[in-house]
Order: C-alpha cells, then sequence, then structure tokens
C-alpha cells in the first residue's frame, strides 16, 4: 500500500512538470493562430493629392493673375482742344483775308511776325518798325534800315495780298505797301484763299479724330473700355468732329458773303 501511494504522488508530479514545460509552446501555437491585427495609421492634415494618368500627381493652381493696369489713352476733352484750335486759327486767318479787302489801314499788318535774321524767333512788325498811311498807300519805316529786306519778306509771307516795295524818296528804311482795289478778280481770289484755309482746318480736325480713333482702339483692345463704352465714345468722338467741321463751315460760308456779295 505504501509503495502504491508512492508511485501515484510521483506520477502526478511528472504530469505537472510536463504540463508546465509544454504550455510556453502551446500559447506561442495559439497565438501564431490567431489573425493579427494591422497597426492603426495616425490621423493626417494633410490633404492627399489627385493623380492624373501616368502617376503624377498634380496641385490646385489658383487663376492666372490678372494683367496688370493700363492707363486710358482717350481723352476726348484734349481732342476737342485741339479741334478748337484750328477753328480759331483758321477764324483768324480768313477774318484778316477778308478785312484787307480794299482797306487802307495800319490794322492790316498787325498780325506780321518778322524774323529778323538767321535763328531769330518772329516778332510783331511794331518791334521793327511804325506803320501810316500816305495817298491810300500803307507806309513802313523801319526803326533800323537793316531790317527792311526781313520786314519786306514777312509782309510777303503774309500772303494778304500786299505789294511791298522801297521808297527811297522817303529816306532810307522805308517800305511803300499797296493795298490792292476790291475789284471781281480780288475777291475772287480772296474766296479761294478763304476756302483754302477751311480746307487746311479741317484737315487738321481729321487728324486729330484719327489720332482720338486709334486710342480708343487702344483702351477697347487692352479692355481699358468695354464694348459698349467704346461705342459710347465713339459716337461722342464723331460728334465732336462734326461740330467743329460745321464751325468751320460757317467761316467759310460767312467770307463767300462778305466778298462775293
Amino acid at each position: 500500500m505504501w509503495i502504491l501511494g508512492w508511485r501515484a504522488a510521483r506520477t502526478a508530479r511528472l504530469g505537472l512538470a510536463v504540463r508546465t514545460q509544454l504550455l510556453p509552446h502551446h500559447a506561442a501555437r495559439v497565438a501564431l493562430c490567431q489573425p493579427s491585427l494591422p497597426a492603426a495609421r495616425p490621423l493626417s492634415t494633410s490633404c492627399v493629392l489627385a493623380k492624373k494618368k501616368g502617376g503624377k500627381h498634380t496641385e490646385k493652381t489658383s487663376h492666372a493673375a490678372a494683367p496688370a493696369d493700363v492707363e486710358p489713352q482717350l481723352d476726348l476733352d484734349e481732342t476737342a482742344k485741339h479741334m478748337l484750335n484750328s477753328v480759331a486759327r483758321c477764324k483768324e486767318i480768313v477774318q484778316a483775308l477778308v478785312g484787307s479787302l480794299g482797306r487802307v489801314d495800319p490794322t492790316l499788318l498787325d498780325d506780321i511776325r518778322v524774323v529778323a535774321g538767321k535763328g531769330a524767333k518772329p516778332a510783331p512788325l511794331h518791334n521793327y518798325a511804325t506803320v501810316g498811311v500816305r495817298d491810300s498807300v500803307l507806309l513802313i519805316t523801319a526803326y533800323e534800315p537793316s531790317t527792311l529786306k526781313h520786314i519786306e519778306k514777312a509782309v510777303y509771307a503774309a500772303n494778304k495780298d500786299l505789294t511791298p516795295e522801297p521808297a527811297p524818296e522817303e529816306g532810307e528804311g522805308v517800305l511803300y505797301v499797296h493795298v490792292p482795289k476790291a475789284t471781281g478778280e480780288t475777291r475772287k481770289a480772296l474766296v479761294q484763299k478763304c476756302v483754302n484755309e477751311c480746307e487746311h482746318a479741317k484737315a487738321a480736325v481729321r487728324s486729330a479724330r484719327q489720332a482720338a480713333q486709334k486710342r480708343l482702339k487702344h483702351d477697347t483692345d487692352a479692355k481699358v473700355l468695354s464694348k459698349n463704352e467704346s461705342q459710347k465714345e465713339a459716337k461722342k468722338l464723331e460728334d465732336i468732329t462734326k461740330k467743329h467741321t460745321s464751325q468751320i463751315d460757317q467761316v467759310s460760308a460767312d467770307a463767300h458773303k462778305r466778298l462775293l456779295h
């Protein structure tokens, strides 16, 4: 009996030792059989870039920057000023031509400008001489006889149908200026000169309009003006042109009336 008890106790101790040795191996086998879970991915605040075909990343791009501001070139006030100056100059010349018809008056020479030598600036006639009337003839007396040739040239250049000639009998440095009588031919010649001056003024107005049209086109192409705004400015330009052209026509009509009636 004692022997049987001893054997049973020994068998139990051996079984416990075996189980203790086998337990780690069993746990390892169990761990290998269980599915592994993927590691948690950290959160990211960065956006994922889209892919094009071919695998290349693309980034969002903003719209192209607007071009720098372009300064407008059209200035209708300046255009109107140029046209007005052309009209004023035309009126001044035509009035002088009409006023010269058969009239012996020293004021006929008021607008004459003398260039007294190379490099000199034009200056009024009264800076170089006095003007008087004698026997229906204008008499110019130079302060310096040496300037007489320049005065004579200036009278011819005035384009007033005035004929200057030396008057030695009156003394050194004196000119006679003959004023033509008002004949039919003289009147017609003056009318033609007035017409020419008016045409010249109209050409200046057209030139100012063409320059403004180029500036308007620039502003339209550069998107400074919208299509609607461009059309409005073009209409204003035509109105300005017609206005000043009409004024020149009136100057011409007045000259015809005074010279031929």
